[in-house]
């Protein structure tokens, strides 16, 4: 993709990267004669917020608030490219191993207190020290050390950071790695404030109180069980100048019907829609859609001993799904088939240009003849009939897809029996981490450019490879791909696309069903939000209400 060949060719020069005279974001015209003399909104949520330590965030409506409340190094403007945020420049090594990042002058935390190269540090350490790591340790894993420290194998003080003095935070990287500046761009790497998270004790990020913000707004009237929470502009933030909304109002609506209700009748701004009210409302004034950078797939629970654990079932139930009709029927909402763990435009090679999909090809295709003899061979083994539990959000989308899916299984496959477990969002993403499921409907979203965080949902010790994968050969390739071929286009693409064939074509791991698209409907006076290829659903740092 385009912001892998920029970066790559920063790397080359040893450039320097500078906040110079604004971003195209801040330099875009607001009328300030037409704004709105009150700043405030009211927007939905499709599900509550889990817990709100960066170091912990994985669920996409979580990751979506924890951007506009906590900021690092870099952040994501309107084009999803990479600008400069806390840190007022990097100098990057001529071999790209060596990040050197300044830090702005006055950023301060909401409590008033600097923020500092040692607030990276700390929370960069607690990521991936084992007491404490976080999910998306992975991240960091091109760092010097990383990798051997939350395995246990060095000591975290040999992470390749460091903080010389509060305006400095330099990083080590074991290899040159294209598209470090979007990997820091994810709120996951905020910094956090030692002497704060150390003082909160057990309550540190349970409710807006014991929290301390970086970003553009903060939090007011949320803890763990909230259905509603309010962002409030953050008057610390080093760029508040920029920031016009003084208060976001936020609901959780799981209806959509509901959520449109009240958009009508202007009780709110901004509402998610899906299924048959895309095209009910694709005229609407307010009508927004944008593709996503995403997959949601069907995950298999590969326990040794169980139905799923053999891999013709899998294989059957992998292609006796209709994609298309799904996409087209079901949905009917701009999303389309999809048939690769990668989605389109997450990724092209930087000397070819070549999309990473269209590279890799397509697995898992529907194919009711190839399915049906699946099931046969796996009769062999499971037995004549088999029952199955299907995990899902309980959603108004969530329910819509589980019962086409059941249905497809139940009449494609005789003799497969598919029950639905609908649960709230959190508590299906509870339910895959103690892997407490057979069948869940899933999805990811990237967070940045990186191949790796897709094949890393399966690799054999990632903390997201919660459907018990094992594959030596699928794990070998993943890693030579993430570090000795990062820089080599050809080799990382060949390795890539092997892996993917171990993991969808040889062991059907998951079922990748399609490649999702968010649609809303917006007040038509609210202007300037960003909708980013990468991590949150859009962004309101630079949203404004006119009159």
């Amino acid at each position: 993709m385009k912001l892998g060949k920029k970066v790559v060719g920063l790397i080359a020069t040893g450039f320097l990267l500078a906040a110079c005279g604004g971003t195209k974001e801040a330099a875009e015209k607001v009328d300030s004669g037409n704004l709105a003399a009150e700043q405030k909104i009211s927007i939905s949520s499709p599900a509550p917020i889990s817990t709100l330590d960066t170091t912990q965030t994985t669920d996409k409506n979580t990751f979506t608030m924890a951007q506009h409340l906590f900021e690092g190094l870099y952040r994501f403007d309107d084009d999803s490219a990479t600008v400069p945020a806390l840190a007022k420049d990097v100098k990057i090594s001529d071999d790209g191993r060596k990040y050197h990042f300044t830090l702005r002058e006055g950023i301060k935390w909401r409590n008033g207190e600097p923020i500092t190269g040692q607030d990276f540090v700390y929370s960069w350490k607690k990521l991936v020290t084992p007491a404490t790591i976080g999910p998306n340790a992975y991240l960091l894993d091109s760092v010097k050390n990383s990798f051997e420290i939350r395995n246990g194998e060095k000591s975290v003080d040999e992470l390749g950071i460091s903080a010389p003095n509060d305006k400095e935070f330099i990083v080590e990287l074991k290899q040159a790695q294209p598209s470090f500046l979007a990997v820091v761009s994810i709120a996951w790497l905020a910094p956090q404030n030692q002497k704060f998270v150390e003082a909160q004790g057990k309550d540190y990020a349970l409710d807006s109180e014991h929290l301390l913000y970086s970003g553009p707004f903060m939090l007011a009237n949320w803890d763990a069980t909230s259905d509603t929470w309010t962002l409030k502009k953050n008057p610390e933030y080093y760029d508040a100048d920029q920031v016009k909304l003084e208060e976001v109002a936020v609901s959780t609506i799981k209806e959509d019907n509901t959520g449109i209700n009240l958009y009508q009748a202007n009780e709110l701004d901004l509402v998610r829609i899906n299924g048959q009210y895309v095209q009910q409302y694709q005229e609407d004034p307010g009508y927004v859609s944008h593709p996503d950078v995403a997959n949601y797939f069907l995950d298999f629970n590969k326990k040794e001993g169980t139905p799923l654990a053999n891999v013709h079932l899998r294989k059957a139930i992998g292609q006796a799904i209709d994609k298309e009709a799904l996409t087209q029927s079901v949905l009917n909402d701009g999303s389309k088939p999809l048939n690769g763990l990668i989605p389109s435009k997450l990724y092209a090679n930087p000397e070819t240009d070549e999309d990473f999909r269209a590279y890799s090809g397509e697995y898992l295709k529907n194919d009711i003849k190839k399915a049906q003899a699946e099931w046969t061979k796996a009769q062999a083994d499971v037995g004549k009939k088999v029952k199955l539990s299907l995990l899902a959000a309980d959603t108004d989308q969530g329910k819509r897809i589980a019962e086409y899916v059941q249905s497809q299984l139940q009449e494609n496959l005789p003799g497969l029996e598919i029950t639905i477990s609908s649960q709230p969002s959190n508590n299906v993403n509870q339910s895959r981490r103690e892997k407490n499921y057979e069948l869940s409907l899933s999805g990811w979203i990237a967070g940045s450019s990186e191949l790796d965080s897709y094949f890393n949902l399966y690799a054999g010790e990632s903390s997201y490879n919660y459907g018990n994968y094992h594959n030596a050969k699928y794990d070998q390739l993943v890693e030579d791909a993430r570090t000795i071929n990062a820089n080599n286009p050809e080799k990382q693409f060949a390795e890539y696309k092997e892996a993917e064939d171990i993991l969808l074509n040889q062991d059907a791991a998951q079922v990748p069903l399609y490649q999702s698209a968010s649609n809303y409907l917006i007040n038509p006076k609210l202007k300037g939000i960003s909708y980013h290829l990468y991590g949150d659903y859009f962004h309101l740092r630079n949203a404004y209400l006119t009159e």
